[in-house]
């Protein structure tokens, strides 16, 4: 699986897939799309956001979309529902690791190299995927 992180300020993942290394967080128009399934699943869900195609059956896997405008983060998990949620918040097999990081004043990054450290579906070898969220300035 993998760890991927929202602190408010930037979405950070590590980027390992099981068979290779490669990044898990797109930027499709005004929203940042990070996805803890699989590699061939990761381009379905990105398909799905930009074409508004069929929906991926992404099963027990887990979606995070960040508004880079607002801010506003969505968790996706079964059928592509949308579900608000506050940050920080992190998905994936590290996500509690993260959310302890997080909760104690790391950022995102650290956070999701926190969670490498002990969740071994995580590894960043000092190589992760960070796309920042630029909020407008009515937004916050």
């Amino acid at each position: 699986m993998t760890t991927i992180s929202y602190d408010g300020k930037s979405v950070v993942a590590d980027r390992y897939w099981s068979c290779c290394y490669g990044d898990k967080l797109a930027l499709v128009g005004d929203r940042i799309i990070g996805f803890t399934g699989s590699a061939r699943m990761f381009n379905r869900v990105v398909e799905y956001f930009t074409s508004g195609g069929k929906e991926p059956n992404i099963g027990d896997d887990e979606v995070l979309v960040v508004d880079v405008v607002t801010g506003q983060a969505a968790l996706y998990t079964g059928k592509m529902d949308p579900i608000e949620v506050d940050c920080p918040v992190a998905v994936g097999s590290g996500y509690a690791f993260a959310m302890g990081a997080m909760a104690h004043g790391a950022d995102a990054e650290e956070a999701v190299k926190i969670a490498a450290l002990y969740d071994p579906s995580t590894k960043v070898d000092d190589c992760v995927s960070q796309l920042y969220v630029q909020r407008n300035r009515l937004g916050n």
